[in-house]
């Protein structure tokens, strides 16, 4: 199917990358950019797909990575804010 290793890591890459969209779009509720559907994604949604090939462990991981992040731009924005000190 790959041609090289380093197509076949672009491809696992690309993955990873949409399955975190989806969560992303899951913590925010926002619709989905490619398939324009809120939550609920085309099940031809590049983005659904990529987060069905992931593991149950992969995709707790990448939900804990993001929800990991955000909290770290929401301590990052808040420090900022005089009005919160």
């Amino acid at each position: 199917m790959f041609e090289s290793d380093e197509q076949k890591q672009r491809a696992e890459l690309i993955i990873m990358l949409l399955a975190k969209l989806y969560v992303v779009l899951e913590l925010s509720g926002d619709d989905c950019p490619v398939c324009h559907k809120a939550l609920d994604h085309d099940f031809e949604c590049p983005v659904s797909l990529a987060w069905s090939l992931l593991t149950e462990t992969e995709q707790h991981d990448a939900r804990a990575a993001i929800r990991a992040l955000a909290l770290t731009i929401g301590n990052e924005e808040s420090s900022g804010d005089s009005m919160v000190h």
